[in-house]
């Protein structure tokens, strides 16, 4: 299976997480959206309907005025109060006269409490006094008094009405009858029907009991299915009342038994949301493409530096000491290429002191810092950086380039071939820590580095080579995962160093052979014995398949250029 780049990776990573962002972005705002109409609609329907239940209060007063005026006329009363029709054509010549001055008004009509008849506004009946006596109509108004009787029902001509009935008193408080005025639909029919709730909205008015007084469908006052939901409203403890397809809000109308009820429709809602959502998918698409676009732009200008310190790399592999990195992209791959060139010109430096001087020593230390440049490592540690990079882990790709750096740096240390025993302990540390994110969990290492340990000075880059390789000869070949020890301890007028693995173990007969990466440990042992003279000691233990162990032991006193 064929590789893939880095910054195909990279754009396949954002460009999913992109998607997935516009996706939630879009289902966040269309479910908002959806919140905020709904709210919006309701809030107009309460409005429209609060506000419409004082127009029908006043109203409703209106014909309550009307028929409370009615019935405490003094001609009423004086008719009603005689036994015989003395005034009858005076009293229906006022009620007509009132009739034809109310456009909305049907009928009016007076029962006696002798039985005497009056109607006006309609052809007369074939009902008898007694039998509208006995209606409910006339029983309610005597039930309550003085109070007007609003109800809606059908008269002679199957006509429905808004009838109010109210009792007729003598000046002495006895009953003389009972007067009823009859209104159209018309009035209250044009104000409803124009009330603004939506497409698909509607209002009707309702009595407490659930009883219809007007609803703009009429088969509304047959229908059971109908007359029961207009019970549920009624019955309901609730103002508002939301279902998926409508909302419904009742306000009582004050100083009556009415309720004005108005449902409003979310069907308008569905179609506007279905246009909604396809252009925020068209906005979401173009957006998400115009993204990628950057983000691809973006990659490929950022991971620039890095292809570029590649090659640069490559030809040093090559044997082209003399090119250098560009120092371009992010804060931390500027400060790798800047160390990476300063070890290119130190290698230079160090190459041209080689030829210069034929001191033992200088060719060992030349040795030991070609050792620590070898591009096999940097390319596996840029590798580590980039596989990081790839997961977006970006602290980590920060602590690595760090400690790339501060090995670099101490590796050079400015040009000083000696060091202090601290110095070369940290820079192992810094190796450790490279190598520790390269393996993973196939590695694990402890430094046990006591306080009262004196710091020493020493040869640069003398632990380093031993404990890598313990890693590559050692742990790297073994099938259990490794673990590196070095320890640091007081002993009398020494200071003793092992670094013990539990890899493979070393062959017979090949402990000054092995290279190190270039440095073999004869090579180590030379320049050591060559530093502290006779005293210095190394000791090499090893089991196959166990375990390898290196002593160093360094004398504190100084013998040849020991700590001077």
């Amino acid at each position: 299976m064929k590789k893939q780049s880095l910054a195909t990776r990279l754009f396949a990573y954002l460009s999913i997480m992109l998607f997935a962002m516009v996706v939630l972005i879009g289902s966040f705002y269309f479910i908002k959206s959806s919140e905020v109409f709904h709210r919006e609609v309701e809030d107009h329907t309460i409005h429209e309907i609060d506000t419409s239940s004082k127009y029908i209060e006043q109203y409703v007063s209106n014909l309550k005025s009307t028929s409370r005026s009615l019935s405490q006329s003094q001609a009423i009363k004086d008719f009603a109060s005689q036994t015989s029709a003395e005034n009858e054509s005076a009293i229906r010549e006022w009620l007509e006269t009132l009739l034809n001055s109310h456009p909305d008004f049907v009928s009016i009509r007076l029962v006696t409490k002798d039985g005497r008849l009056i109607t006006t506004g309609m052809e007369e009946e074939m009902v008898t006094s007694a039998d509208m006596m006995a209606q409910k109509w006339y029983q309610d108004a005597l039930e309550h008094s003085n109070v007007p009787i609003i109800q809606s029902i059908k008269n002679q001509n199957n006509q429905i009405v808004i009838s109010i009935s109210q009792e007729v008193k003598s000046n002495a408080g006895e009953n003389l009858g009972v007067i009823r005025l009859d209104v159209d639909y018309h009035e209250l029919e044009k104000y409803v029907k124009e009330l603004s709730l939506g497409e698909n909205g509607y209002a009707f008015v309702i009595q407490k009991d659930g009883t219809l007084i007007y609803h703009p469908d009429s088969e509304a006052f047959e229908s059971v299915d109908k007359q029961m939901s207009v019970q549920e409203i009624s019955n309901s403890p609730m103002d508002s009342m939301v279902s998926d397809d409508f909302f419904v809000h009742k306000s009582p109308i004050e100083n009556s038994d009415w309720i004005l009820v108005g449902v409003s429709s979310f069907s308008r809602f569905k179609e506007d949301s279905v246009k909604l959502l396809g252009i925020v998918s068209v906005v979401g698409v173009l957006s998400l493409l115009i993204c990628m676009l950057g983000i691809f732009t973006l990659i490929r200008y950022q991971l620039l530096p890095v292809k570029k310190l590649g090659q640069v790399m490559r030809r040093v592999e090559e044997g082209d000491t003399t090119i250098r990195a560009e120092q371009k992209g992010a804060q931390e791959f500027q400060a790798l290429a800047g160390t990476f060139n300063q070890m290119l010109e130190r290698i230079e430096t160090l190459m041209k002191e080689e030829k210069e001087q034929e001191a033992l020593t200088r060719i060992y230390e030349l040795k030991a810092l070609t050792s620590q440049i070898n591009p096999h490592f940097l390319y596996n540690t840029l590798d580590t950086i980039i596989w990081m990079a790839e997961f977006q882990d970006h602290q980590k790709v920060v602590d690595i380039t760090k400690a790339l750096s501060n090995y670099f740096r101490l590796s050079l240390n400015a040009g000083e071939e000696i060091v202090t025993l601290r110095q070369e302990i940290e820079h192992v540390r810094q190796y450790l820590f490279i190598q520790k994110e390269r393996y993973g969990d196939k590695l694990e290492y402890t430094i046990f580095e006591p306080d009262d340990i004196p710091d020493i000075k020493l040869p640069k880059i003398v632990l380093q080579p031993l404990v890598e390789n313990a890693i590559y000869h050692g742990i790297k070949e073994s099938e259990r995962p490794g673990k590196i020890t070095i320890t640091v301890s007081k002993r009398d007028t020494f200071i003793d160093i092992c670094i013990a693995d539990n890899g493979v173990g070393i062959k017979e007969n090949t402990t000054n052979t092995k290279e190190l990466g270039g440095v073999g440990i004869k090579n180590i042992q030379e320049r050591l014995a060559l530093f502290f003279g006779e005293a210095f000691s190394m000791e090499i233990e090893s089991e196959t398949n166990a375990y390898t162990k290196v002593y160093l032991h360094l004398p504190l006193k100084e013998e040849g250029h020991a700590n001077s």
